[in-house]
């Protein structure tokens, strides 16, 4: 067991001279042995050491900026708050060191380490024809209807109506829907045609529409998905009648979300028994498909649909860890192992599972996803209560 000083250990992080063992510790935020000792600290004391900490730990993180702190309850800062007593208080933490024989050590020195996802998916068109976006050239990709379907130089699909059309795809009567699907170890980024933006994570599919001047948006989601919807007013307003926003509707296995313009963030998959929906900005309405019931939701809230409720729940999460994915991080704030193996399983396209009976044990922690799967196992590994094995591509966790 290796014994540190949490002040001097947080100071060393931030100013980037810890080695790769202490770096690990902070970054897993298991500050440990506090000894029944306590320390009032005072609300903006503990707004203070959270911002800083969590300037520097997203920071080396790889985000490449701090992350948003805007309308963030009180109970976030639980984990600063902590902090904030070892640094006043003068205690210690402790942490186990790895072994040389852990699976993660082994990882890294084998050169076999599993590297992370990037911006791969697959356009499927609505004659049947399919664009492999990983690895189609930049530029022009197809043409459909008087749209163009252009592949940007920073990864991302963009729909565009030609300057030659009259400003209208040219359906002739019918719907053409177009699908981008990413693999286990993908995302990407598009554009949809009335300029509303998608971000899908792993695993996961968007089908839409080519003409998004009807009198509805409406697209069908499986995985999971970030949305920046774009405000369109209906026709009627230039006949001089009442304005009218045209809704943007994602259908999803177990809901249908109805929105006029906002930002929220979907997980829907097959394999996940809740659907969650998570605003950040505007409004939305969560109608539950198997009862009818619905929910509306104000920033800041998300909503859970499962087969055994009848309607949506309506919570407060951690709004930080919810959207760790598009900001290019792991946030585990007690996470159960259960979710984290998912994760990672679409992240790094791998398998993992339990060798036996799993255990129930949950992780506090903040990883880039950018890292190697070594580094996300390293800090699993400290815990002292998992070990793994590798074969081939199945990663086998033992308890």
């Amino acid at each position: 067991m290796t014994k540190y000083i949490a002040k001097e250990l947080l100071e060393k992080y931030l100013q980037g001279t810890c080695n790769e063992e202490e770096q690990a510790i902070v970054e897993s935020w298991q500050l440990k042995e506090l000894e029944g000792k306590t320390f009032n600290a005072k609300a903006i004391q503990v707004e203070s050491a959270y911002k800083s900490i969590w300037k520097g730990i997203s920071t080396k993180a790889g985000t490449g900026k701090n992350l948003e702190l805007k309308n963030r309850p009180y109970r976030y800062l639980a984990i600063a708050a902590t902090i904030l007593i070892a640094l006043s208080a003068g205690l210690f933490f402790i942490q186990g060191k790895l072994s040389d024989n852990s699976i993660a050590a082994q990882l890294a020195k084998s050169g076999q380490d599993f590297v992370p996802g990037g911006n791969k998916a697959t356009l499927t068109l609505a004659d049947g024809s399919r664009i492999s976006l990983t690895d189609a050239a930049n530029g022009n990709l197809a043409k459909q209807a008087g749209i163009t379907v252009t592949k940007t130089q920073d990864g991302q699909l963009v729909y565009n109506v030609d300057a030659a059309s009259d400003g209208r795809p040219h359906l002739k009567g019918l719907t053409l829907m177009n699908t981008i699907s990413t693999p286990r170890g993908g995302q990407y980024q598009i554009t949809l045609p009335d300029g509303s933006k998608v971000w899908l994570n792993a695993e996961s599919s968007l089908k839409y529409p080519i003409d998004f001047n009807a009198g509805v948006r409406k697209v069908e989601l499986t995985g999971e998905a970030y949305f920046e919807i774009a405000k369109i007013n209906s026709p009627s307003e230039s006949s001089g009648r009442k304005t009218e926003r045209v809704p943007f509707i994602v259908v999803t296995d177990k809901q249908e979300v109805e929105v006029l313009g906002t930002h929220f963030n979907i997980s829907s998959y097959s394999d996940e028994a809740v659907t969650k929906t998570t605003l950040l900005e505007g409004s939305v309405n969560v109608l539950q498909k198997s009862s009818g019931n619905s929910r509306l939701l104000k920033p800041g809230q998300q909503s859970k649909v499962s087969a055994s409720q009848a309607t949506p729940i309506v919570a407060s999460p951690d709004l930080e860890s919810e959207m760790a994915w598009k900001n290019g991080l792991f946030i585990f704030r007690e996470e159960p192992i259960e979710t984290i193996i998912k994760d990672l399983s679409r992240w790094y396209d791998v398998d993992i599972s339990f060798e036996g009976k799993p255990v129930n044990v949950s992780f506090v922690g903040i990883v880039s996803r950018s890292k190697n799967i070594s580094s996300v196992l390293k800090i699993l590994e400290e815990t002292g209560d998992l070990h793994f094995k590798v074969e081939g591509r199945k990663i086998l966790i033992m308890n």
